[in-house]
């Protein structure tokens, strides 16, 4: 939906005021800023190691689940795939013999494309191809080339139907994954909380913090194994470097 809403609509507007007000009212309540603990890459690595640990258990557990659950009819829809591909590509063998068998002069036709993305143009590219044969071979031709459209054109449906099925069900793991990913975080394995010191007394402060910080874990969570070993690599580098500046300034000093 908040893909539809256009830059100039009254709803992205009053989008964007709902979210400057809460993020107003969030702050009123929150007028003291956390403080962070003393932490190094060792504290980084140790409080990313679980959550990186889960994302691994619930990629596997979702592609298992998934899988069972959506796997057959995928295989079903590329097995149609592949033997209509078949098909075709048996029907177009029946072009060229049928030139033979009419005794007609072989050309060298342009290979024949099928548009995954839309409608086929298989008619339109065998008469341009064959334009210079008479009237009658094409129409002796006309009815392999409805029989090849037809079933490329069923081809182009079942792909659209295959990759349309992938989506949702890619859809379906992702939201899957990001409300395991919430749940794990709301019981208490947060990233960010280890590295806070609570101030006990603003429980507000408090609440609207953990509510954040298990939205992101979630996320993180959510977003695989990988993502947070991308996260690790990226902080590594960067302590790295600023070790690397840091010594180079004591030498040349």
């Amino acid at each position: 939906m908040l893909l539809k809403i256009s830059l100039e609509s009254p709803l992205f507007f009053l989008l964007i005021t709902i979210s400057f007000l809460l993020v107003t009212f969030t702050a009123w309540l929150s007028p003291q800023p956390l403080l962070l603990k003393s932490f190094g890459f060792e504290d980084v690595v140790q409080v990313l190691t679980l959550p990186l640990f889960i994302s691994l258990l619930l990629e596997r557990s979702l592609e298992v689940f998934i899988t069972t659950w959506r796997g057959p009819t995928t295989e079903q829809l590329e097995m149609s795939i592949q033997q209509q591909n078949a098909i075709i590509a048996e029907r177009k063998k029946l072009i060229p013999e049928q030139q033979a068998e009419n005794q007609i002069p072989p050309l060298d036709p342009n290979p024949i494309i099928v548009n995954e993305s839309g409608g086929s143009t298989l008619e339109q590219q065998l008469i341009q191809n064959f334009s210079q044969t008479p009237a009658d071979v094409l129409t002796k031709l006309q009815p392999h080339i409805d029989d090849l459209t037809t079933r490329i054109k069923d081809v182009n449906e079942k792909e659209r139907k295959r990759l349309a099925y992938k989506s949702d069900t890619r859809i379906i793991a992702l939201w899957t994954s990001l409300l395991c990913g919430l749940l794990i975080s709301a019981i208490g394995i947060r990233c960010i909380e280890p590295l806070i010191i609570i101030d006990t007394t603003n429980p507000i402060q408090i609440s609207i913090f953990r509510c954040l910080d298990a939205l992101l874990t979630g996320g993180l969570i959510a977003g695989g194994s990988e993502g947070i070993h991308k996260f690790i690599q990226v902080f590594t580098d960067f302590l790295e470097a600023t070790s690397n500046q840091v010594k180079d300034k004591r030498l040349s000093g």
